[in-house]
């Protein structure tokens, strides 16, 4: 890439070779037996590589553009593949080293932070949405647009869907509602910081930048577009079902509860859905064996644990009652559960 975008003398080659040799200096040495730490050693070095081409063409089509490395801007804790950041001391080096008056524009990475110890982290999941998030709200931004390849949001996955509608406004609440139940949009974490500022979002398609795409901001209870009425279908697939019964004569209690959640929290698995009665809890979860497994082995120590794989979880927001019949017409549902605003159900996903 850099080939076809700079002249063959360009300095930003040597650059390049100066960060491939990193890679293999990673790679050459002896690796640790922590899985999530050699990753987030490695990972990096996409994001360092892709800004650094950027902010390079940028400046030779004479923009005035600064390069600054997000392992300087945002501190997290040791937890790799996944890591908590450490808002005061970030948010000091945010402002400290990203001065506007110098540059008119800044390249950073997404997805990438440090430790304290100066190990690179990665953020997690839509980690790079994060980083802007976190970014705008040291900075106080006026607006935050992320670029994507769709037009907006959608009522509903496009890939799965093709009768989907653009919702060209949303609140805060209404899309963290719809990212909690597994929506494709923006993390929960992307949100939070963005909604205690208030600072307004734009989605927006990459392809069509003159495009409004959707907007998300701070809007009344009383306004009609606080709940949208168009329905919002969201499926998360790849789904296992877990029950838990006690293996003595004891009830499902918050002791109960508290092995559970605690080996959720330790094999860092999420509940997607729960549902329990006096003999029996059940959750859903990613299907991820490398957890799963070692997850259900642990479990199978204090409960009986049953489970049945290849499921899909099936979110309806602002449902009615036609709208049910017709998506559930024909299947073999694992459990249902409703509220005002919102219909899931577990299916079979044959």
């Amino acid at each position: 890439m850099a080939s076809e975008l700079f002249a063959k003398e360009a300095t930003i080659f040597q650059k390049i070779d100066t960060v491939f040799n990193d890679i293999l200096g990673v790679l050459q040495s002896t690796p640790s037996a922590d899985y999530d730490f050699e990753y987030d050693r490695l990972v990096p070095f996409g994001e360092i590589l892709s800004s650094l081409i950027c902010a390079n063409y940028f400046k030779n089509n004479g923009i005035n553009c600064g390069l600054q490395g997000a392992r300087e801007l945002i501190i997290t804790d040791s937890i790799y593949r996944g890591a908590t950041i450490n808002w005061a001391v970030s948010e000091q080096r945010i402002k400290d080293k990203i001065n506007f008056s110098a540059y008119d524009i800044y390249v950073t990475q997404g997805f990438i932070g440090s430790d304290t110890y100066s190990n690179s982290t990665t953020l997690g999941r839509e980690g790079s949405d994060f980083s802007a998030s976190v970014i705008a709200y040291c900075l106080g931004a006026e607006r935050v647009d992320f670029w994507k390849g769709v037009n907006g949001i959608y009522n509903c996955d496009p890939e799965i869907n093709k009768d989907f509608i653009l919702l060209p406004r949303l609140s805060y609440r209404e899309v963290v509602e719809q990212i909690y139940f597994g929506a494709k949009i923006l993390h929960p974490k992307t949100i939070k910081p963005l909604q205690n500022k208030k600072i307004p979002i734009r989605v927006r398609p990459f392809d069509k930048p003159y495009e409004q795409g959707t907007i998300i901001e701070d809007i009344s209870k009383f306004n009609p577009a606080y709940y949208p009425e168009i329905p919002v279908f969201i499926e998360k697939k790849h789904q296992i079902l877990i029950s838990f019964s006690p293996r003595d004569f004891s009830f499902i209690n918050e002791e109960n509860l508290g092995l559970i959640f605690s080996a959720l929290a330790k094999f860092r698995l999420k509940a997607h859905l729960m549902q329990n009665s006096a003999l029996k809890f059940s959750i859903c979860t990613d299907n991820i064996p490398e957890r799963v497994k070692p997850f259900l082995a642990k479990m199978k120590a204090s409960f009986q644990v049953l489970s049945n794989e290849n499921l899909r979880l099936v979110t309806i927001r602002h449902y009615s009652a036609a709208i049910i019949e017709a998506k559930i017409e024909g299947c073999k549902i694992y459990i249902s559960q409703r509220n005002r605003r919102t219909a899931r159900f577990v299916f079979d996903d044959n």
